[in-house]
Parts: C-alpha cells; sequence; structure tokens
C-alpha cells in the first residue's frame, strides 16, 4: 500500500542536507538560502536557480532530487 506524504519538494530537499553527493549541496544551498521560505516546488527552485544563474551541476541535481522525492510519494 502506498503511503502519501504531505512535506512539499523543498521541504524534503532541505532534508538531504546531510548527503554528500550533489543534492546534498543543492539541499545545503537552499536550507542557507533565506528566500527559499518562498519556495515550494520544484519548478519554483528551478525559477531560482535560472535567475541565479546556477551551474549546470544544480540543475541535474534538481532533476535527480525531484525524482526521488515523486519516487517517495508513491512508494
Amino acid at each position: 500500500m502506498a503511503t502519501i506524504t504531505t512535506c512539499n519538494f523543498i521541504d524534503w530537499l532541505s532534508e538531504q542536507h546531510q548527503r554528500k553527493d550533489l543534492i546534498g549541496d543543492l539541499a545545503r544551498s537552499v536550507k542557507g538560502d533565506p528566500r527559499s521560505a518562498s519556495m515550494k516546488t520544484p519548478q519554483d527552485l528551478s525559477k531560482r536557480l535560472n535567475q541565479d544563474e546556477a551551474s549546470w551541476e544544480f540543475h541535474d541535481a534538481l532533476e535527480q532530487a525531484e525524482g526521488e522525492w515523486l519516487q517517495g510519494l508513491v512508494d
């Protein structure tokens, strides 16, 4: 039986801050950004990354993180 989480993407990502990979790097960046309080979705973060002209590594990490988050929603 699938469990459904009510955790929004940014909250989930912030919880990944101890990871030793690019998702962890992205999570630490988001967690340390006071502007992140206004973000909830992967699309919100993507817009922010584009505004900040973030590295392609962060864009790749966002794509991977979104996949993991979505997988967690259906597991």
